[in-house]
């Protein structure tokens, strides 16, 4: 019993440690909630509310990073991301048996238009769908397999030995702008019209992902092994921080208002 416990608990780990980490960081997550929050239609916001039992979005935006350690969660351990090699497309793929960020969003989707279910059920999904738009525009989320979507591309930033993952995760949008969650989302939450507005949420959740998959590839490419002075990078790379953020905040609020309406 006890060897048995213990190949569990070491099989859980290691697939624990094969997966990214957490996509934007704390950050990220919540200025797209924060944003996705305030485009919510009345009846939207009432939903969330009833099923957030009060919390903001952006309250629940991490939830997702923050049960990767409990057992019970196992089976999202890789719904973070997708991978997408070099020369491959989403479609081409092998697929992921327990499911990647495309599978997870569909669910979360499915379920969240299910009205049978109990308000705890749909809770949970509303909770992931949250993570999940924000994980799919973070761009190493839709990394190499090959290097476990830039885990393995190691390299220098300013002093710090790291990788590309946790430079998007959260080192190279703390450079862009010294500015907390609440002053990123009012910053960059745009006056747009509907037209406008509209465009931004065209499309379904696997379109927004081949967009990030085309930006990673641009990363890719463009990232040197050493970025002691992260200069230009930072400037040439934060416009798409913001545009980012600002989509995935745009996007989520859509997908609420056409669920809850």
């Amino acid at each position: 019993m006890k060897r048995k416990s213990f190949m569990l608990i070491s099989a859980m780990f290691l697939l624990m440690i094969s997966i990214p980490v957490f996509g934007w960081g704390g950050k990220g997550h919540y200025v797209i909630a924060g944003i996705a929050e305030k485009h919510l239609t009345r009846k939207a916001k009432k939903v969330v509310q009833k099923l957030l039992e009060g919390n903001t979005m952006a309250y629940y935006s991490t939830w997702m990073d923050d049960i990767r350690g409990d057992s019970t969660f196992a089976y999202t351990y890789t719904w973070h991301y997708a991978n997408v090699d070099e020369g491959k497309t989403y479609e081409t793929m092998e697929k992921i048996p327990e499911g990647d960020v495309i599978t997870a969003t569909q669910l979360s989707i499915d379920m969240l238009q299910n009205k049978s279910l109990t308000d705890s059920v749909r809770s949970m999904y509303l909770k992931f769908l949250i993570h999940l738009i924000g994980d799919m525009h973070c761009p190493m989320h839709a990394g190499r397999a090959t290097d476990r979507g830039g885990n393995d591309f190691v390299l220098k930033w300013r002093t710090l030995d790291t990788n590309l993952h946790s430079v998007w995760d959260g080192l190279v949008i703390d450079d862009a702008r010294i500015w907390n969650s609440l002053e990123w989302s009012t910053y960059i939450d745009k006056t747009m019209n509907r037209r406008q507005r509209n465009a931004i949420q065209a499309g379904e959740p696997f379109d927004w992902f081949n967009e990030t998959v085309d930006y990673a590839k641009d990363i890719y490419e463009k990232t040197p092994k050493n970025l002691s002075n992260p200069r230009p990078y930072t400037p040439h790379y934060f416009p798409l921080i913001g545009d980012q953020f600002l989509k995935a905040g745009y996007r989520l609020a859509g997908l609420l208002n056409i669920l809850f309406r």
